[in-house]
């Protein structure tokens, strides 16, 4: 059998040699051997740290030719910062044997991305929406740009199989197309995919080539803590915990929330020093401005042997290159076993260990806790849930498409349902063209459709490209610079003491106009609330998982303090199976079911409720209400259909645009098709039926 080593071209053997490898990790070879020995896409799944990064570029440069006479190799990042970590791997490979690398996205150099219009050659780290703006933008600049490319790379590729940037992705991909020569080799990297979703990954790529994925299925020792500190507020106890643990090593601490990242880090912070413990503390998260958060990466990856501990939302869930961490504090449990093994894969780099404290708040954050942790011991990863027929996204990229061509002939534009393949089928679209052209959306001449005066707006707005729900900031300063972003919700007054960066400061003005803050160095003060966040639904297997953890407690082996609060949670069924609970809060139903079932079964009940005052609780997986056994049974007797929630919700406009917060391009989209989208996305009937045992 060949060395795959052997099979690279004699440059990235060269590479290898210098850099001093004592081998190829398994996911290289096997890359390697897969990728110069068929023609498939491959979509190489491998635990942080093992080299993914070179297992796509090593075969893909050596396969690659005439860099200099055009754009070969297109990586796609979710990340700004990721593009900045992995230019440099890349840049290492490239460097001497003169191929050109070019960062492509918001904060990069203006020059450079013009140069590469001019001259296409080399490789291109982009985001999704600079490739986006490329293609309205620069269209005429794109054919030359792209019809070279050989390979398309999507790093981080999990993050994109759920999700309206998903969506937006898959069809950014598919518009490549028509601009390149060849149909390109597509390529993903991911360290978190799990084997439930195996097939949604691999139909992600839609380029018309068989995709091949390649496991390296190794995973670190785990070894967990868990305590339980019942609290609203980070408490001392948590605070000195947490330095406890810190002490063997660096950690990364995940709380929930931006607010709770900047009250964890201040205390943590207030402690250290009192004690005189030499440990750095930061915050991360996307409210601190870039450049501290650049500063904190690079101190990580660069310190020498200084302890540091980092908290942070989501931001440092990926691929960011921070070295090596010793272990990773959850404060609050992950609402998914994905997230929670992301998170992990941060930690025991080094040493084949990953260390988990984690901490929960109160009885129903330990439950979950403890399910998250068994099904991720046990290999069980979350079955991602792809957005179905995501009508929001589908009219933005048929705006961005007559944008791009500066407007389509009839015939063109009426084929664009099959061109973007999103899976709406052809009498939707008319539906969303008809409501496009009555707001102004999009105007149809004699013949041809362009964009209106409406998408004209939309573009002027600067955030077309992307699908985030932007809030209007003030931009926090101090006297040496920018500090971070604070939401111009949050009612601030001169003299008012926020916590931003993990430090506190003091309001000194405030800038209405500029909408710019001036602060200077507190003792006092406290974390804003930074606006809602929303960590996502809690899927039925992690539910059923805590159902188990507490009617079958005994078959699980937790300290005396945990059996006791899992045995305060137990409650008896009735004679048909349902947890009817009557307590100090009133009148409920525990479910155990996952919240798109949890949704679903509190709209039934309000629309079989005269009040319609039944109202979810998910953390505890319970739904609160009046009479709700006499209601359930008459939804049981009576089942709710289709029909009638689509008039409830048709008569609700408020509970309407509540579901769909997180869409922002849903105002191009009809009514009809907003509830649509809600019954296919946001509620599973067939899985309330299930529960109430309701024969379909």
């Amino acid at each position: 059998m060949t060395d795959p080593y052997l099979l690279l071209s004699r440059p990235m053997r060269e590479f290898v040699y210098k850099n001093k490898w004592p081998s190829l990790t398994k996911i290289q070879e096997a890359s390697i051997k897969e990728f110069i020995g068929s023609e498939d896409n491959l979509i190489l799944i491998a635990p942080t740290a093992q080299g993914k990064t070179e297992a796509a570029f090593l075969p893909a440069i050596s396969e690659a030719n005439d860099f200099d006479k055009g754009l070969r190799i297109l990586y796609i990042s979710p990340l700004i910062a990721l593009i900045n970590d992995q230019f440099k791997r890349v840049f290492a490979m490239c460097d001497e044997i003169g191929i050109s690398v070019t960062r492509w996205h918001g904060e990069a150099n203006q020059t450079r991305k013009e140069k590469l219009l001019e001259n296409p050659s080399g490789i291109c780290l982009i985001t999704p929406e600079s490739l986006e703006a490329i293609f309205v933008n620069k269209s005429f600049e794109a054919r030359n740009l792209l019809k070279g490319i050989d390979y398309i790379i999507v790093d981080e590729i999990h993050s994109f199989l759920t999700g309206n940037r998903g969506c937006q992705l898959r069809s950014l991909l598919k518009r490549i197309l028509s601009y390149t020569e060849k149909n390109p080799r597509f390529i993903g990297l991911s360290a978190t995919v799990g084997d439930l979703n195996y097939d949604i990954c691999k139909n992600f790529f839609n380029n018309g080539r068989e995709t091949k994925l390649i496991v390296d299925s190794s995973k670190n020792e785990l070894e967990a803590t868990i305590s339980y500190n019942e609290e609203n507020h980070i408490s001392d106890k948590t605070v000195d915990q947490i330095l406890s643990f810190a002490i063997d090593g660096s950690m990364l601490a995940f709380p929930n929330s931006r607010k709770l990242v900047e009250e964890l880090a201040v205390k943590l912070k207030r402690k250290a020093r009192d004690e005189k413990i030499k440990t750095q503390i930061f915050s991360h998260h996307s409210s601190v401005s870039k450049n501290k958060r650049k500063e904190i990466e690079d101190f990580a990856k660069n310190r020498r042997g200084e302890n540091f501990i980092i908290c942070a939302t989501s931001t440092l869930e990926l691929g960011i290159d921070i070295g090596s961490v010793h272990s990773i504090c959850q404060y609050g449990s992950t609402n998914s076993v994905l997230s929670l093994a992301q998170r992990l894969g941060r930690s025991g780099r080094k040493t084949g260990k990953s260390i988990l404290h984690q901490i929960a708040t109160n009885p129903w954050d330990l439950v979950q806790s403890l399910a998250t942790i068994i099904l991720f011991k046990g290999g069980r990863l979350d079955k991602i849930d792809p957005i179905k027929a995501p009508y929001d996204v589908f009219a933005h990229q048929i705006l961005s498409t007559l944008l791009e061509n500066n407007g389509l002939s009839i015939k063109d534009y009426e084929s664009l349902d099959k061109k973007l393949d999103f899976g709406i089928d052809h009498e939707e679209f008319m539906e969303i063209t008809a409501h496009m052209l009555e707001n102004g959306f999009i105007e149809r001449l004699e013949n041809e459709y362009i964009g209106g005066v409406e998408c004209e707006k939309l573009l002027k707005m600067g955030s077309f490209y992307n699908q985030f729900i932007s809030t209007d900031t003030f931009h926090v300063y101090n006297e040496k610079g920018k500090i971070g972003e604070i939401e111009k919700s949050i009612d601030l007054k001169k003299g008012d003491g926020i916590y931003l960066g993990g430090l506190i400061w003091e309001v000194q003005s405030i800038n209405l106009k500029a909408k710019k803050i001036t602060v200077s160095k507190a003792e006092e003060g406290k974390a804003p609330d930074f606006g809602s966040s929303s960590l996502g639904d809690v899927s039925n297997e992690i539910r059923r998982k805590m159902e188990a953890i507490i009617e079958k407690r005994e078959e699980y082996s937790f300290n005396d303090k945990i059996n006791e609060v899992i045995d305060s949670l137990k409650t008896n069924p009735d004679a048909e199976g349902f947890y009817l609970i009557n307590d100090k809060d009133g009148e409920g139903l525990r479910t155990f079911c996952g919240t798109r079932i949890n949704r679903t079964l509190t709209l039934m009940l309000n629309i079989r409720s005269s009040l319609s005052t039944y109202k979810l609780i998910d953390s505890s997986s319970t739904i609160r209400g009046k009479n709700i056994r006499k209601t359930l049974n008459e939804i049981r007797k009576n089942p709710v259909g289709v029909s009638e929630i689509q008039t409830y919700l048709e008569n609700n406009p408020k509970l309407l645009r509540a579901y769909l917060l997180g869409n922002k391009y849903m105002d191009l989209v009809s009514e009809n098709l907003k509830i649509k989208y809600i019954m296919r996305n946001l509620l599973d009937l067939d899985g309330a039926y299930n529960y109430l045992k309701i024969e379909k």
